[in-house]
């Protein structure tokens, strides 16, 4: 376990008993692969004692507790999210969805066997800060997008870095070393190795909805479901995201909801899929982020990557099934194989 977490672990339990009474123990600390941060605790005394598989993870967005709560689904044991600190905001989200929770500063959620813990409202610790990284502005997530998506860029150069993930040059080298210093990239001497994909996964799409998604200049439309669901946007220059990248990906999900991605102008795709204006319309139409080719499989459906965090931004049950299957599927096999 990294020290900042065995820190975090340790304050977390020591509020826990201070706030409820109740005493957790760590009863097993070897983390499994690809779960470098996941520890086993046992959390009461004799016949009300449980195990919880734990994550320690900072809570900066609203989107972390569902994913955490979906990589630990199959575990063995009661999913448990130990974090720096949570708002009451986060806790009503994380009771809403059944995920236990402990903080440094003493804040509680716990239910089991008739047992029932619920504190909120502990005030934030003056020890924590919020860090501010490069690599999640606008320009650094463009950038982290295309190494996830395009592993082969770990050994480009700077301008090529630039051009692929559509950034000015000079944002790319304070993005690197950004992730160098938090572990996620090794440099060599003219090497880099992406050495942590899922932890930097994690990240991207807890930061995508909030830093990048907003600025896209996203406009709203409505058109006939049935055209939409049989439209090739390739011809376009478009990109299906969301729940119908997740049908064309999964054939699991009935879009209910269109995202788009699409290059300026987007009169063509307007046209095409007889688009009408509508602020409340269940089609939207982002810009392209990114500069290189799709998928060949599926010329007009965005990388998996984005359709994952484009599922997971909605706190939908049935997109977090399909986020999972495409996580199962189409990005955790890239992990060690490269894409």
């Amino acid at each position: 376990m990294l020290s900042k977490d065995r820190l975090i672990l340790e304050a977390a339990l020591s509020e826990l008993r201070r706030t409820t009474g109740l005493i957790g123990i760590v009863v097993q600390d070897a983390a499994e692969k690809g779960h470098r941060h996941r520890i086993v605790i046992r959390i009461g005394s004799g016949n009300e004692a449980q195990l919880f598989a734990a994550e320690i993870k900072p809570v900066d967005r609203f989107q972390t507790p569902a994913l955490v709560k979906m990589q630990l689904a199959d575990c063995g044991h009661t999913p448990l999210l130990i974090a720096p600190y949570i708002t009451r905001e986060t806790a009503e989200h994380c009771r809403a969805i059944h995920l236990p929770f402990l903080d440094t500063a003493g804040n509680v959620f716990l239910s089991n066997r008739g047992q029932y813990v619920y504190v909120v409202g502990q005030r934030r610790p003056a020890s924590l800060k919020q860090d501010r990284f490069r690599a999640m502005n606008r320009a650094g997530l463009q950038i982290t997008f295309a190494l996830l998506c395009r592993r082969a860029l770990m050994h480009a150069t700077v301008r090529e870095i630039a051009r692929i993930a559509s950034t000015s040059l000079g944002a790319v080298g304070p993005v690197l070393r950004d992730l160098e210093e938090r572990g996620f990239i090794r440099a060599e001497p003219h090497n880099r190795t992406l050495v942590d994909p899922k932890r930097l996964l994690e990240e991207w799409v807890t930061h995508y909805p909030i830093s990048l998604r907003p600025k896209l200049e996203a406009k709203r439309f409505e058109a006939d479901p049935a055209l939409l669901c049989g439209a090739d946007l390739s011809k376009c220059s478009a990109y299906w995201g969301g729940e119908v990248a997740a049908e064309r990906l999964t054939r699991y999900l009935k879009p209910a909801s269109f995202t788009i991605y699409a290059h300026r102008p987007i009169t063509d795709i307007v046209a095409a899929c007889r688009l009408r204006a509508s602020p409340i319309g269940k089609v939207e139409v982002l810009d392209v982020f990114w500069g290189f080719d799709p998928q060949s499989n599926h010329p007009d459906v965005v990388h998996p990557v984005l359709a994952y965090a484009d599922l997971l931004a909605t706190h939908d049950g049935r997109n977090i099934e399909a986020a999972k299957l495409i996580y199962e599927k189409q990005i955790e096999p890239t992990f060690d194989y490269g894409l």
